[in-house]
């Protein structure tokens, strides 16, 4: 079978997304299946296929995205299966479906949290997403969800039937694993000034990830508890009432921005180090920082909404995002039992073996051959 596959987000420095294409298409390509695969992508960027070669050939179309989208919308052509010389199954990994001249399609969805939640996300994404992935979605031969709660919001939001959506859900990047947390603090405390006990959480600092509802919570408890936080990720969207509940903190050394880790190694060891990871976020499409923790043996505070309890099982301790208040507990039982955090450590560790790439790929190579007939 020819397989073709958007690996525009396989960019440099690729997060997100382009994880999920990176290592999707690895475990592709372990299966041995004998299938062949060509990706296109467009863009300033060529996307960076150096391990993945020979087994996967690409097709760059060196304009802007957002231009060639344009296009595509506007006069359905040209078709991308042609481009790629022709394939038996095309996979749209990046909310986009392009057209094809004959090739069914199959489209990955995250998240639908600019319906869900438009408020939490960026108005840029908000109104093009809300237009074209319904209509997206409604085109597709399949649709690969990386969650039961990200199925559910396409089947409801979207009119979608039920057996057109399949649930492929991802896993970790390599480099994740138990590490001895004492083997590891200092040199985290060497390179980021972090001192034993800290609370971690690592994302995009921005509303849906319900930061400020963090750092409110973490200034009513952090005269009880002798804790740092740290976060770790890049700035996104709508950081002003962020940046304000953060700055007070911060002027008490109570809290480090560590900012955007580009490897994983040094995340696998803040990790480890730390006393435990939270992370009350609004609304995720799969919350893959959750399952690096569990990975990691990290104990873990999440919220209990959209798709945290798949990934985190009975390995979390969960919260209302919404309520301050029951943040707040979270983090004062975390930290202070130490029991409890044992406990959650070792069930998330056993909780994290449901996730692989190899069970990920088996699932989206069933979708392919289901909507190829091959």
């Amino acid at each position: 079978m020819r397989i073709g596959f958007d690996i525009s987000p396989i960019a440099p420095g690729r997060t997100g997304i382009g994880q999920f294409c990176y290592y999707l298409l690895k475990g592709l390509m372990d299966l041995e299946s004998g299938d062949e695969f060509f990706g296109f992508s467009s863009g300033r960027s060529r996307p960076d296929l150096s391990d993945l070669r020979p087994h996967v050939s690409g097709y760059h179309m060196p304009v802007p995205t957002r231009v060639l989208y344009r296009v595509w919308s506007a006069v359905g052509r040209p078709r991308v299966d042609r481009w790629l010389g022709g394939v038996d199954v095309y996979h749209a990994t990046n909310f986009f479906l392009p057209p094809t001249a004959s090739a069914p399609r199959v489209l990955s969805l995250y998240d639908l949290s600019f319906l869900v939640r438009p408020a939490l996300c960026s108005p840029k994404i908000v109104g093009p997403f809300s237009r074209g992935v319904p209509r997206f979605a409604q085109a597709a031969d399949a649709i690969a969800a990386c969650s039961e709660a990200t199925k559910r919001d396409i089947v409801e939001r979207l009119g979608i039937a039920p057996d057109k959506v399949t649930v492929t859900y991802g896993a970790v990047a390599d480099g994740f694993g138990p590490l001895d947390p004492e083997q590891v603090r200092g040199a985290v405390t060497a390179r980021y000034g972090l001192e034993a006990p800290f609370l971690l959480f690592v994302g995009t600092l921005e509303p849906r990830k319900n930061v400020v509802g963090l750092l409110k919570a973490f200034a009513a408890v952090s005269h009880r508890i002798p804790h740092t936080l740290a976060l770790v990720g890049p700035s996104g969207w709508g950081t002003g009432p962020i940046m304000k509940a953060l700055r007070p903190l911060e002027a008490q050394g109570r809290v480090v921005r560590i900012g955007y880790l580009r490897g994983h190694e040094e995340l696998a060891w803040l990790y480890a180090a730390a006393r435990a990871f939270v992370f009350p976020s609004f609304y995720e499409g799969f919350g893959l920082p959750v399952l690096e923790a569990l990975t990691c043996g990290c104990p873990v505070v999440t919220s209990k909404v959209s798709s945290l309890p798949e990934v985190a099982g009975d390995a979390a301790v969960y919260v209302d995002p919404e309520d301050v208040d029951s943040i707040a507990d979270g983090i004062l039982r975390i930290a202070e039992d130490d029991g409890l955090r044992q406990s959650l450590s070792e069930r998330g560790l056993v909780q994290a073996r449901q996730f692989s790439w190899r069970r990920c790929a088996e699932t989206t190579m069933g979708i392919y051959r289901r909507v190829a007939r091959c």
